[in-house]
């Protein structure tokens, strides 16, 4: 036989062409039925308990019942500290209510900008992104989600300060009012700067932050010179027009979902995604890494500071210092701290004994926390100390001295506050028991999550994540019981300035102690 005869080295046979796939319009799945789609197919992998929406719901109203009780109950006391007038200048109602309010809104700004507020999960970005949906449909859940987060929130934040001051049932009810307008005014105002593409740059938060500190340093104003500032309600067309103005912003937010692009809901997701991990595992570190790792940063402030390093410990010294100076957030968090402790030591049950000792001591911890960034760069990487010729108790050492800087700010702004020179010079001190202890939170590590639970009537506690949070915080508490005596005694004698001094000295060694390998 021939090749031709048995088929070898011949042509294949060619059928008929096979006709063009080309995606039909009408059978493109919306936004909203690819989310209905996933949402059947997780109903049916995870069907849903009988009963289950009726106990939530009822947990729910248990909840509110119990806060309202709860509000009920602190009121009068309230009422009656900010009534009397145990210091120089009463802290007004008045002045407590503008403070929570505009604190209360600054942070929703700052929060909504860094978290969305329009965006999807971190599976949503993966698998729904990509497709040919479009995003409105896919995003509206999430703008309903957090317009209902930001207006309830402002009721509560517009409402209970009023009720705490005593402000009648028409003007709880016109100030909740007020604070839920605001809510909606900042969801849906961070909303269009997200859909213009504004919100990735850094002025919004560099504006905020700035808010953030200037909050408190206007409050610290107001406190001094109109001390008697009296509770207020506003009138009912000032949140009516705030609410037609947030009604008009959500629905530019609304029309202009499909203009957000993919990096950034990534982003958001993964931010996200990132906050709610740190705050089911009450981890405050990763809790500030998600919430500030994408802020503004000053990339050319104070040029000359890392040419002062001299030696292992100058550059230690340097290169914190440029990490605190680059840092907007940890810069106006100190004067917002100092403000804040200001204005707090004029309410007077926190003027002296031991509500004083707890203002000096939390301002002053948190400033330290602020002024720890070196340290918590290198708890977090400890190849950082490992490049630099020094012992790892020696670099912690160096390491305490932002810290111990930052918290004396604070504390001396405080002192300045409360009137008179013994607590400056217990102040120096303690502002080093402080510093140590921010440089032992950096340090801490991750949670030891190996450590057997503790079973209580409430149910189980994890004993290994109960002391992670402790450690810094234990040697706050325990390194300024010399400063707990001064605020109840009165009275700062030279023995317990020394005394200070020495537990200043053991909180030092104490938080550069290092475990050795194997324990």
């Amino acid at each position: 036989m021939t090749d031709n005869q048995t088929g070898e080295g011949a042509a294949p046979a060619v059928g008929p062409a096979l006709p063009r796939l080309v995606g039909d319009e009408d059978e493109r799945l919306t936004g909203a039925e690819l989310r209905r789609l996933t949402a059947r197919v997780r109903a049916h992998n995870l069907p849903a308990e009988p009963g289950r929406v009726a106990m939530d719901v009822g947990e729910v109203a248990i909840s509110l019942a119990l806060v309202t009780l709860y509000m009920w109950g602190f009121g009068a006391p309230v009422r009656e500290l900010l009534g009397s007038d145990a210091t120089g200048f009463g802290l007004g109602p008045g002045l407590v209510q503008a403070m929570v309010l505009a604190l209360a809104v600054v942070a929703g700004a700052a929060l909504a900008l860094r978290l969305g507020p329009a965006g999807l999960p971190a599976a949503g970005v993966r698998w729904w992104v990509p497709t040919s949906a479009d995003r409105t449909g896919l995003m509206s859940p999430s703008v309903v989600r957090l317009v209902l987060v930001g207006i309830g929130a402002g009721l509560v934040v517009g409402g209970v300060p009023a009720a705490f001051v005593g402000v009648g049932v028409t003007g709880v009810l016109v100030d909740a009012a007020l604070g839920g307008a605001l809510g909606l005014v900042v969801v849906a105002g961070t909303g269009m700067l997200q859909v213009t593409g504004a919100a990735s740059g850094d002025l919004p938060q560099r504006m905020l932050t700035l808010l953030l500190a200037a909050v408190p340093v206007a409050g610290l104003g107001a406190a001094l010179w109109a001390p008697g500032w009296a509770a207020w309600a506003v009138p009912w067309p000032v949140p009516a027009a705030l609410a037609v103005l947030g009604g008009a912003a959500l629905a530019v937010w609304a029309t202009r979902l499909d203009r957000l692009r993919a990096g950034e809901l990534r982003a958001r997701a993964s931010a996200a995604m990132q906050a709610s991990a740190a705050l089911l595992s009450l981890d405050s570190g990763g809790m500030s890494r998600a919430l500030l790792s994408g802020g503004p940063t000053a990339s050319r402030v104070l040029p000359w500071l890392p040419g002062t390093a001299r030696g292992p410990a100058g550059a230690l010294l340097a290169a914190d210092a440029t990490l605190l100076a680059r840092s907007p957030a940890a810069l106006a968090g100190l004067v917002a701290l100092a403000a804040t402790g200001a204005v707090a030591v004029q309410v007077p049950g926190l003027a002296d004994g031991i509500g004083l000792w707890a203002v000096l001591a939390g301002v002053g911890y948190a400033g330290a926390l602020a002024g720890a960034v070196g340290p918590r760069s290198a708890g977090e990487n400890p190849r950082l100390d490992a490049l630099v010729p020094l012992s790892a108790r020696a670099a912690r050492v160096v390491r305490t001295a932002w810290p111990v800087l930052t918290a004396g700010i604070v504390l001396g702004a405080v002192a300045v506050a409360v009137g008179g020179g013994q607590w400056l010079a217990m102040a120096v001190p303690s502002a080093v028991v402080l510093g140590a202890a921010a440089v032992r939170t950096a340090y801490r590590g991750p949670v030891p999550w190996d450590v057997p639970m503790i079973a209580t009537p409430a149910g189980g506690v994890p004993t290994g994540l109960v002391l992670h949070q402790l450690k810094g915080l234990d040697l706050a508490v325990l390194g300024t019981l010399p400063l707990a005596w001064v605020a109840v005694a009165g009275v700062a004698t030279p023995s317990l300035v020394v005394v200070q001094v020495l537990f200043a000295t053991g909180a030092v060694l104490w938080a550069a102690h290092v475990k050795a390998a194997g324990r």
